[in-house]
């Protein structure tokens, strides 16, 4: 993975938008300036201190070892065997350096079986092993573990672990909690969750040839839409070739996606939820209603249309979708933050905004992939204060210095660093949302992927209601089964 070797001055300024999310943005201590008259004056800020509320341990050279997917999108996130000159990955070296001193300890990890989805550590667990501190497992996977009583509580069991402070992503920690017990979480000890978040992108040559304003202010005043964006995108689809037949190898799209993105975000951006929880923190499956089958119909309209184009590889970063936007042949296209980097040999610049919200009182939401890095903690892990520890610590670390780093690549154009769309960072970022039911696969079964059945199984139709009301009853089955686990 390649990064491009630029330092941040300072980070963005914190997004004056309420949004779906926790509300929590990426901001870092920096230093001010005030003139007066001819004279200067540099206020500096208090140094942040990533080990502030700690305690000073020397715990002897102890192998802190982590357990990661077996693939660089996922180890890099964590692990970099040394400074490379490249932003992302001397900011990862430089946090697990500056916890190894603080703390006398040596931060390893060993690849898993499978670079997704897998559950190596269960039969580990099972038997007692006190194998690894950590495990950064798939969002599903991670609560294959926890559905199994097999994780320790973020709540109760992790004492220095403070889910108060911002380096903590709070809806994943409201969403993922059953009855009050979490078992799963993360925060900005993973630039993963940043880089898993559903944005979207514009060419802007093509606004500019077509006459259109850039989508940045619209964003800010709260009217950046479902509609907005819509009749935006049914406003450039051409047939270039001029044969009366769209296709993906010669003509323009008003918006190309991939079937892991954009439905699953427009199910999401909507405001809703597949799982939501009651007064109790009990989970109850959510996503039939009016509005469901209202925003179905709709999305369902404009990518079936000549407007649109769907890739419906397996891999949210199959090729064919980002081919034709990287060839200037599309006006809009949504994907994971991550895979942004894709499109640095673009001829012409993109923005990115965040995906519209529904209508203009709505909020603006983000969904997260659920395939991104999750932090679970083995409930035979040693010394479950040491692991607390050294948790907030990287995670302090990955707000204070990682997270700066990797908005800094993500905003590199091939021009210049797009300055506009560091605001927009800061919107997704404070509206990621992280579904329980998209996560936990056992709480809703066939519902876990919203909207992307309907492009796997062309059998189903069209019909939502037809294909909610057959399924409801097994997962309804599925989440109580689940219930028990958590209220025994």
């Amino acid at each position: 993975m390649k990064h491009i070797s630029l330092m941040m001055a300072a980070i963005l300024l914190g997004a004056a938008m309420v949004s779906c999310g926790g509300g929590d943005t990426t901001t870092t201590p920096e230093s001010t300036a005030a003139v007066t008259g001819a004279q200067t004056t540099v206020e500096t800020e208090e140094v942040f201190d990533p080990f502030a509320g700690l305690p000073e341990k020397d715990y002897e050279g102890y192998d802190f070892h982590m357990l990661i997917r077996n693939n660089e999108r996922w180890i890099e996130d964590m692990y970099v065997e040394a400074a490379t000159g490249e932003i992302v990955d001397d900011a990862i070296f430089e946090r697990n350096s500056r916890i190894s001193e603080q703390f006398n300890v040596q931060i390893t990890y060993q690849p898993s079986s499978h670079d997704n989805h897998e559950t190596d550590a269960v039969n580990t667990i099972l038997a007692g092993d006190d194998a690894y501190d950590l495990i950064m497992a798939h969002g599903r996977a991670a609560h294959t573990y926890a559905n199994q009583g097999l994780l320790l509580d973020w709540n109760t069991e992790l004492p220095y672990v403070n889910l108060d402070n911002p380096w903590w992503d709070q809806d994943a920690r409201s969403s993922f909690s059953i009855n009050n017990q979490l078992y799963v979480m993360i925060g900005d000890l993973s630039y993963c969750s940043m880089g898993a978040a559903n944005l979207m992108l514009f060419n802007k040559q093509l606004f500019q040839d077509l006459d259109l304003e850039y989508p940045y202010q619209l964003v800010k005043d709260g009217k950046w839409t479902y509609e907005t964006w819509e009749t935006m995108a049914k406003g450039a689809a051409a047939d270039l070739n001029g044969d009366g037949t769209m296709d993906k190898d010669n003509d323009r799209y008003g918006y190309v996606t991939q079937k892991w993105v954009g439905p699953v975000q427009a199910f999401a951006t909507s405001g809703l939820r597949v799982v939501e929880k009651d007064d109790d923190d009990i989970p109850y499956i959510s996503i039939m209603s009016d509005k469901t089958v209202e925003v179905f119909n709709r999305y369902f309209d404009l990518i079936e249309s000549d407007d649109a184009f769907v890739d419906a590889g397996e891999l949210s970063y199959s090729a064919d979708f980002i081919n034709i936007f990287e060839e200037g042949r599309s006006l809009f296209i949504d994907m994971n933050m991550h895979d942004v980097e894709t499109m640095r040999d673009m001829d012409t610049d993109f923005g990115i905004v965040p995906w519209p919200k529904y209508d203009e009182s709505a909020e603006y939401c983000t969904n997260v992939d659920a395939g991104t890095n999750m932090c679970i903690i083995p409930m035979t892990a040693g010394d479950p204060e040491r692991t607390s520890i050294i948790l907030e610590a990287m995670s302090a670390i990955g707000y204070d210095k990682v997270l700066p780093a990797y908005y800094e690549v993500a905003l590199q154009t091939k021009a210049s660093r797009d300055n506009d769309s560091a605001e927009m960072l800061d919107i997704i970022k404070a509206a990621r949302i992280y579904d329980l039911g998209s996560y936990n696969y056992d709480t809703s079964v066939a519902f876990c992927n919203e909207f992307v059945n309907f492009i796997d199984t062309p059998s189903l139709g069209r019909n939502f209601t037809s294909w909610y009301e057959k399924n409801i009853k097994a997962a309804n089955k599925s989440l109580e089964k689940v219930l028990k686990e958590y209220l025994d």
